[in-house]
């Protein structure tokens, strides 16, 4: 459960880096170390987060498809949104020929998708530990 709690907390530095860069990108302030820490940040959480439900894989293996299904889907559109979008768009930003206008609401849309994510990873994160805890209660 450390690691779970620890994962929470550099869940919500990662949220908090996206809400500041996203403030300073709309005062139009470009801070290089901030845009490198959410890059390496986002990296760091998606192998962390990827490496942990390949550990968990053997315990959830009496779920049955219909489930695994949804997990797998709920699990790729996590880190599509949390972790690979916005890096992709902090990244594409300085080749993009549009406004800057247009590349805040952009960023803005990707920040509240992002945190969207965060919430959809902890609640599929409930879901399958009332599983793991039903299926353990019941053997």
């Amino acid at each position: 459960m450390k690691l779970g709690s620890y994962f929470i907390y550099f869940n919500a530095v990662y949220a908090v880096g996206l809400i500041c860069f996203l403030i300073l990108f709309y005062i139009n302030i470009q801070i290089i170390f901030l845009t490198n820490f959410i890059i390496i940040t986002s990296i760091i959480l998606l192998i962390i987060k990827l490496s942990y439900w390949h550990s968990i894989k053997k315990t959830l293996k009496n779920i049955n498809s219909v489930d695994k299904q949804k997990s797998f889907l709920l699990r790729l559109i996590f880190c599509i949104l949390t972790y690979i979008t916005p890096v992709y768009c902090i990244i594409q930003e300085p080749h993009l020929v549009v406004s800057h206008y247009v590349s805040t609401i952009t960023l803005t849309i990707v920040t509240i998708l992002a945190i969207i994510g965060i919430f959809i990873e902890r609640w599929l994160f409930f879901i399958e530990s009332q599983q793991t805890a039903y299926n353990s209660n019941a053997e």
